[in-house]
């Protein structure tokens, strides 16, 4: 049995959102029955109980009624740790997934992400939440820091860009710098080679999941209860029924959606060998308003890498993530690792050694001014989840009558967990045969991807690869890149090396 640890680092979403959702219990006691669980309240939950809601809203039937269950805190996982970028792979995963899929498939798959941009902006223009959530579309990027990540960056954008033209209508939005005083201009990265610039999006993770729930909750048919761990979940009985054992009693309920990310094995054994916990961290540093002007990534190779945003005033803080340089030394300690408790060994140090060492202009001094202490939520860890094949399962659970999954998402679910969720709610109220009319938000958007469905040929296919094989080949990987140079140097040695 694997549940999530008791008592994650603080992380600065969460500190500084200051939510009153955020131990929310809607009664005292559990219900006895419900139409459905949600075990989860991050971004996977969340939306899987607001699209419930939006697919019933104005039909005449009744909605169905929606308990959901979260171990910790409401929204206290990856949703609340994460880098707050809404970011498509709009061309970078191009040759791998051509490669798998061919180029229709392929470019399905980036679409299916590019559509993340207009449905957040259209879902949150409805909901009246925009500004609430600190959300803006606008322009992203990938700074390449060596020849060999530039190397990398082009061949995906030019493989792309042959493929299916220069007015493909992804391939169109996205554009190269190739002239390094542009491209360091553009990216404010200090030594930036090039970078390849697409569409892209940011917002305040913690702060859209609370919003959605407290639309759900104020409809109704939503009972939400923080620090309710689920210990078991039965398969349905001959009356129909599926019996949820947690901490605090027993829930009969009709159907579960297991919206547990990295924690899906915990009651869906299936997965034991298919989806694994990875843990990351970030850092918030306080900025001048305004001085981060794109989201971005910076590349040394296809391994090591930073990424942030900046939060608009009055936060104006930096989020910061990767600090890969420093990580690779130890595969094993972000690898199938689940210690959100702690702190990894001179990350904090690094992360506030990158403005000066980084980015273009910066006057601040070395160290960066943290926006709250290490211990309240400056710098903290938090557990992704990585799927043996890359992509996450979506779709009715086979051979589990009932139960309907998203999970394993690859510490990539921002652009692609709305619409996933989208996928599954008609699979859910078909069940129940609970009447829905699909909202206007929902049809423009392209269906789901293949690869992500959850389905038995899939699942027993990949139950037959050596996970421990595919594990240790990318521990090898994280290894080699420990050895370069740009992992080398005072920063990002560890501590130990350098006694």
């Amino acid at each position: 049995m694997v549940l999530p640890v008791n008592n994650p680092t603080k992380s600065y979403w969460i500190e500084a959102a200051e939510s009153p959702l955020r131990d929310f219990r809607s009664t005292v006691d559990l219900p006895k029955e419900t139409d459905v669980v949600i075990v989860g309240s991050g971004y996977t939950g969340a939306t899987t109980a607001y699209w419930l809601h939006k697919y019933t809203a104005n039909n005449g039937s009744t909605p169905p009624h929606m308990l959901m269950l979260e171990a910790r805190d409401i929204c206290g996982g990856a949703t609340g740790r994460n880098g707050g970028q809404l970011r498509p792979h709009a061309y970078s995963r191009y040759p791998a997934w051509s490669s798998r899929f061919g180029a229709d498939g392929a470019h399905t798959l980036i679409k299916h992400e590019m559509a993340h941009l207009p449905a957040f902006r259209d879902l949150l223009s409805e909901e009246g939440i925009t500004e609430e959530v600190c959300f803006k579309l606008g322009e992203t990027f990938d700074a390449a820091m060596t020849e060999e990540a530039w190397t990398r960056l082009k061949t995906a954008y030019e493989d792309m860009k042959n493929d299916h033209g220069e007015n493909g209508d992804v391939i169109r939005d996205c554009r190269l710098i190739e002239d390094p005083i542009a491209a360091e201009e553009f990216t404010q990265m200090k030594g930036c080679l090039g970078a390849v610039v697409h569409p892209a999006g940011q917002v305040w993770p913690y702060k859209l999941i609370h919003a959605l729930l407290r639309i759900v909750l104020n409809a109704g048919n939503l009972n939400l209860q923080a620090h309710t761990p689920v210990m078991n979940v039965s398969e349905r009985d001959a009356s129909g029924w599926i019996t949820v054992k947690t901490s605090r009693g027993d829930v009969r309920t009709k159907a579960v959606v297991h919206a547990t990310n990295r924690w899906a094995s915990h009651l869906l054994p299936d997965f034991d060998n298919l989806i694994f916990a990875g843990r990351g961290s970030l850092a918030a540093i306080k900025a001048p308003e305004g001085f981060i002007k794109h989201t971005g990534a910076q590349h040394w190779d296809s391994v090591v890498n930073n990424y942030h945003v900046q939060i608009p005033a009055p936060y104006n803080t930096i989020i910061v993530g990767g600090a890969r340089q420093l990580l690779v030394h130890d595969p094993r300690s972000y690898l199938r690792n689940d210690s959100e408790d702690k702190q990894f060994d001179g990350v904090p140090e690094f992360y506030q050694s990158w403005p000066a060492s980084d980015i273009v202009g910066w006057k601040g001094e070395d160290p960066a001014e943290l926006g709250k202490r290490v211990s309240e939520g400056g710098c903290w860890t938090g557990i992704t989840s990585s799927s043996i094949d890359a992509f996450p399962f979506v779709g009715a659970v086979p051979d589990h009558t009932g139960h309907f999954v998203a999970a394993g998402f690859s510490g990539h679910g921002m652009p692609r967990i709305l619409l996933s969720a989208a996928h599954i709610t008609p699979l859910i109220l078909q069940f129940l045969k609970i009447t829905f009319t699909p909202p206007a938000l929902v049809a423009p958007y392209p269906l789901l991807p293949g690869p992500f469905h959850a389905t038995a040929e899939r699942i027993k296919k990949l139950q037959k690869l050596d996970a421990t094989e595919v594990f240790e080949k990318t521990v090898k990987a994280d290894l080699e890149s420990a050895r370069k140079s740009f992992c080398n140097d005072a920063r990002s040695r560890p501590r130990s090396d350098q006694a």
